[in-house]
This record gives structure tokens, C-alpha cells and sequence, in this order.
């Protein structure tokens, strides 16, 4: 589900209490939420300056990692990545607060680009149930967060995702893949592809199933991605968060990232 800003949400940059709400309802029943065009033109272009020529650079030391064609890589703890509109977006942050509570971290800061000619992805979940011998859902505990830095269409490698309760599964999964019985379930039952405009942000479950889809064009997509958490799940301290960064930073993205590695030196993508 995607939602447009309404004028007075265009106006202010944060959402009105109605517009937390139905996300809320949404990402605990369904799995994720969406809202267009967010960021504004001028962000999503810094973004995608500072972004492109350390891809580049990490794809020629590296390769692709995810698949044919298919990249994941981290960010550094560096502007423009640490700005408020991208890690602490203030129309982001109050859905992800009202979903997993007080003391949210950051733990995740990092992107995704499917480049031309990549191929679908095995249908996954991010992460295994925490207890698969429970056998009952748990409330939401860890949030991806999505900004695609291009328009996302059909043909370039849309997010594919399998609303409606999937995060819920109490079943065990596997952290690459969903095989088996869930895979023929997954082929039978309802999904949509994410067609959405640069600078719209998607907050899901990381339960959720989903997967990337091949890109048919000759640019590459570039997704941002990053990971909210509940204080307590996710040990943290992976993140380098060089001192004047840290000072520089808002109160908010020093909250966010408070259980990373502060002071240490920044670490680029090939240091991983």
C-alpha cells in the first residue's frame, strides 16, 4: 500500500496523527506501508552524487554480491548517509516509533542496487522467526526502511513483497531462501511489485516475504536501506561512527546509533 502526502503533510514534512495510525495498522497487519515522494529533488540528488562513485568503486574491487547482477552494500557513517531526512526522516521516524516503541537503534545503514540484467531473487525473509518452536506470532521488533534514489517501474527491478500476513508466519525460514511447502505457497498466493517515485520511503516488517526482481533497463536501481530495532534485539557495535560525525550529528541520529562503534575511524564499503 502506497500513500500520497496529503498538502498539509507536503507543507510540514511530518505526517498527521491519522496518516501514523494507518501505517501503523498496516505494517502490524500487512506487513508494510509506502508513501510517495518524501524526500525532496534536491536530497535524492545529493544522495545519488555521494552514492555513485563509492558503488562504483566498491563493484570494481568486489563484484556483485547478492546475485547476478545485484549488489548489497554498506554506507558510511558520513554526510550526506547521516543526514536527518534520510536516517532520522521525520516522516518516517514517528511510524517507526509508534510500531516498535521507545529506544528505537539503528543497526543497519546500507543499500541495495539491482543493476541491469539482474534476475529475480529466491523469495526470502530477512530473518528466521526468534522462537520457531513457539508456534505464535510476535509483535513487530525490527522495521526495514527503503528509499529508492530512481523511479522504481516494472522494468527496473521493483521490490516484490507478500502482503497480508507473511511476517507473521510462526514457521522457521531460512535466512536466503523459503523452500518446500512455503515456496509453493509463496508461487500461489498474492504479491505486489512496489512501483513507486525517487525519495518514497517503504517501512516493512523484516519478516515480511519479499524479493528483488530482475531490471530490464540500462541504469542501475539503487535502493537505501536501512534497519530499525527495538532497544533491545540486534547486538549493534558494527557500524563505525567516526567522533566529529557523531558531534556533528543531531540528537536524534546520535540516539538512533548510539550502541555503534563511536569514535572509531569511518569504514568505508571495501573494509567489510
Amino acid at each position: 500500500m502506497l500513500l500520497k502526502l496529503t498538502e498539509q503533510e507536503k507543507l510540514t514534512g511530518v505526517p498527521e496523527q491519522e496518516t501514523i495510525e494507518v501505517a501503523v495498522e498496516q505494517i502490524r497487519k500487512n506487513g508494510y506501508i509506502g508513501f510517495e515522494s518524501v524526500l525532496s529533488k534536491v536530497q535524492v540528488q545529493e544522495l545519488k552524487d555521494a552514492f555513485l562513485p563509492i558503488f562504483n568503486e566498491y563493484i570494481d574491487r568486489f563484484g556483485y554480491n547478492t546475485g547476478t547482477n545485484r549488489a548489497q552494500m554498506h554506507l558510511p557513517f558520513l554526510q550526506p548517509f547521516i543526514n536527518d531526512y534520510m536516517v532520522a526522516n521525520a516522516f518516517a521516524m514517528p511510524v517507526i516509533n509508534a510500531v516498535l516503541g521507545e529506544g528505537v537503534r539503528c543497526t543497519y545503514l546500507a543499500s541495495d542496487t539491482a543493476c541491469p540484467g539482474s534476475d529475480y531473487q529466491n523469495v526470502h525473509s530477512d530473518v528466521p522467526p526468534l522462537f520457531p518452536s513457539l508456534g505464535v506470532a510476535l509483535p513487530a521488533y525490527s522495521l526495514v526502511l527503503n528509499i529508492p534514489l530512481v523511479d522504481v517501474n516494472e522494468e527496473n527491478g521493483p521490490l516484490e513483497v507478500w502482503p497480508g500476513g507473511t511476517h507473521l508466519d510462526p514457521e522457521s525460514t531460512k535466512h536466503t531462501s523459503i523452500d518446500g511447502e512455503m515456496l509453493r505457497a509463496a508461487k500461489s498466493m498474492y504479491s505486489e511489485k512496489v512501483h513507486m517515485p525517487a525519495g518514497s520511503i517503504v517501512i516493512r516488517d523484516i519478516r515480511m516475504w519479499h524479493r528483488g526482481t530482475p531490471n530490464r533497463t540500462q541504469e542501475n536501481r539503487t535502493n537505501i536501506a536501512l534497519i530499525y530495532n527495538n532497544d533491545w534485539y540486534g547486538a549493534g557495535g558494527t557500524i563505525h561512527v567516526p567522533q566529529e560525525a557523531y558531534d556533528q550529528s543531531s540528537k536524534q541520529v546520535q540516539s538512533l546509533f548510539r550502541h555503534e562503534r563511536v569514535g572509531a575511524p569511518v569504514k568505508m564499503p571495501w573494509q567489510w
